[in-house]
């Protein structure tokens, strides 16, 4: 049995008709925002993260990363 627990990301009113891409997109912002503001060790910044990892294609996220470190990346952080 393994020990891992999947889950996939809760339910969001922000967005009540399941617009996965809106919902990943600001997931990903809202992560980077939370640890710009209040440090990487701040344990809440990880609800973000979790969602965007579930929700995202991983080809979104490396692009983003990408253009986050190259300073290209078009949202606010």
């Amino acid at each position: 049995m393994s020990a891992y627990k999947l889950e996939t990301a809760p339910f969001d009113p922000r967005f009540p008709n399941q617009n996965v891409t809106r919902y990943c997109y600001q997931s990903y912002i809202d992560f980077h925002r939370c640890q710009k503001k209040r440090g990487e060790d701040f344990a809440p910044c990880n609800y973000f993260q979790k969602v965007y990892k579930t929700m995202c294609p991983n080809a979104w996220v490396e692009k983003w990363d990408d253009q986050r470190e190259s300073g290209t990346f078009p949202g606010r952080i």
